[in-house]
């Protein structure tokens, strides 16, 4: 075999294993955001535009702008050669007074893959298991955890004392997302 031609081999093979890394990403991305819409018995309007009526949106993180509204999950996965990859989401809060009160509580997933090996890091907790395009994920425990650290967030008053303020999650009002 010429030289150029085994190039051309490594490298067709390079492409095709990074596509299948990159869809991967976006399987494990699809399985954490149903697996937090049905966890937290979310209405089934995640995938649609995004905007301020959908209960979790997409966001992709900008390390500059923060979190931006995406149309699709795909759109908001940002990929590293390393294998990590990062993903925000968006769950909008409303409140039941007269006031109508609605702002989107927003968080991102940091993941790191090394083979089949998953870590996802999300509101200062990893969870680590094993990936298999074959299996879903158990997601539970990650998912007992968000809901665990946004209602912690959400009962601190302003009143409170300083040293249990939390911070872990960005609240934005929902006119800022729709903008």
């Amino acid at each position: 075999m010429a030289l150029y031609e085994e190039l051309k081999q490594a490298y067709t093979t390079q492409v095709i294993e990074n596509k299948s890394f990159i869809s991967d990403n976006f399987s494990i991305s699809k399985q954490i955001a149903s697996a937090l819409q049905h966890y937290l018995d979310l209405p089934s309007d995640t995938g649609k535009k995004s905007g301020a009526g959908q209960h979790l949106i997409y966001l992709r993180v900008d390390s500059t702008k923060g979190y931006i509204p995406s149309e699709d999950l795909e759109s908001a996965v940002m990929h590293y050669p390393e294998g990590k990859f990062l993903f925000g989401l968006g769950l909008l809060l409303q409140a039941d007074d007269q006031s109508k009160t609605k702002q989107f509580v927003n968080f991102a997933f940091s993941c790191d893959r090394t083979g089949d090996h998953l870590i996802i890091n999300v509101l200062d907790s990893s969870f680590e298991m094993v990936f298999s395009a074959s299996k879903p994920l158990d997601l539970a425990l990650m998912c007992q955890h968000i809901f665990d650290d946004l209602i912690g967030g959400l009962n601190w008053r302003i009143s409170d004392e300083i040293e249990k303020t939390r911070v872990g999650f960005d609240i934005t009002p929902v006119d800022d997302q729709t903008g």
